[in-house]
């Protein structure tokens, strides 16, 4: 019995050690697209989205390396979020709210999914150019990408919308122990990376719903889209430096929940 109890929690560790490794890799995807993008205010610099940012990662020293572990992370986070999903460890319950949370969660760990695949086609050399989503192109080719579209816009728009509210109302507290020693500085800096992630969904959102109808090749808008629309605007420079500074923010929020997050895994092992 005592080897059983054992066996559980080495499994239970391993699974608490594997998520925060995700965390840790999500952070470092958004402190490096955060930082170009506030470069890219100031500079010639072009703003980026989540590929860009793993290929920043692959061609730095140790890039091999670094490159692997995100692979491994990238994947241990998108097993997490399923985790999360089919287990219900945070508690979302099955009302409409905790649906809304759970459906996005789904969407996370297939994003995260599919950038862990990117990271590995980099690193054995299978790494393909074009940014086009595979998905929806044979959506537009179908005849109902443009639908799709929109329905990936009203998503957007409302992912976006719950991450502002999230970050406004600091609703990540009841999920994490964060030390009341960093909490007065800490708090402030993750509620602005939330509402800073979520205003670029929402920018994101308004990109694919206006163009829903012109992007026939599937070659739809991505964050590194939203960010260059951005600039354009009148004092765009400065929304694009305040964004880039929130992404970073967003960055050190994950990499807050990667140290203080709850990892509620108790039902799963």
């Amino acid at each position: 019995m005592a080897d059983t109890h054992q066996l559980t929690d080495d499994n239970r560790d391993w699974l608490r050690h594997a998520a925060r490794a995700g965390y840790v890799a999500r952070g470092a995807v958004f402190l490096i697209i955060g930082y170009f993008a506030f470069r890219a205010a100031f500079a010639s610099g072009e703003a980026m989205d989540s590929k860009d940012a793993v290929g920043q990662i692959a061609g730095s020293a140790f890039g091999t390396i670094l490159l692997g572990l995100l692979v491994l992370a990238l994947s241990c986070f998108a097993a997490w979020r399923i985790v999360q999903v089919v287990f219900d460890v945070d508690h979302h319950g099955t009302d409409t709210k905790g649906l809304f949370v759970r459906v996005g969660l789904i969407f996370s760990a297939l994003a995260y999914g599919a950038l862990a695949f990117y990271s590995a086609s980099l690193l054995i050399g299978m790494a393909r150019g074009g940014g086009s989503n595979g998905l929806v192109a044979k959506a537009y080719e179908a005849g109902y990408g443009v639908w799709l579209t929109y329905i990936v816009a009203l998503g957007m728009a409302a992912a976006g919308a719950a991450h502002i509210f999230k970050g406004a109302k600091a609703g990540f507290e009841k999920y994490m122990e964060i030390p009341e020693g960093v909490r007065s500085w800490l708090t402030p800096v993750c509620q602005f990376g939330l509402m800073a992630r979520g205003a670029t969904f929402l920018v994101l959102a308004g990109l694919l719903f206006s163009g829903a109808a012109s992007y026939a090749s599937g070659d739809t808008p991505g964050l590194d889209t939203a960010l260059a629309a951005m600039e354009g605007w009148s004092y765009g420079w400065a929304l694009l430096s305040l964004t880039g500074l929130g992404l970073m923010a967003f960055g050190i929020y994950a990499l807050a929940e990667a140290l203080y997050r709850r990892i509620n895994i108790e039902a799963v092992v």
